[in-house]
């Protein structure tokens, strides 16, 4: 999820990346085992539903509306 959400953040995203967040969130808080994992993905479910329009501005515009990130950053994924 941190990967897709920095990715996108950083103007980087594709609606594909946008689609998997959805099914990995749904996935998460339906297989967890414990009630840390089951919330977990709770923050990342609540933007889309409320501020999905400023995802969608990140990914085809590559514009932050809010104007507070960087679009410009290289993404950086921690294995």
């Amino acid at each position: 999820m941190y990967t897709l959400l920095t990715r996108i953040c950083n103007g980087q995203g594709t609606m594909d990346n946008l689609d998997l967040l959805v099914n990995l969130c749904a996935t998460v808080k339906e297989t967890s085992l414990c009630g840390l994992g089951q919330t977990a993905p709770n923050p990342v479910l609540s933007t889309l539903q409320y501020f999905k329009n400023e995802y969608i501005e990140h990914i085809v515009h590559k514009r932050c509306p809010a104007g507070v990130c960087n679009m410009e950053a290289p993404v950086e994924v921690l294995a």
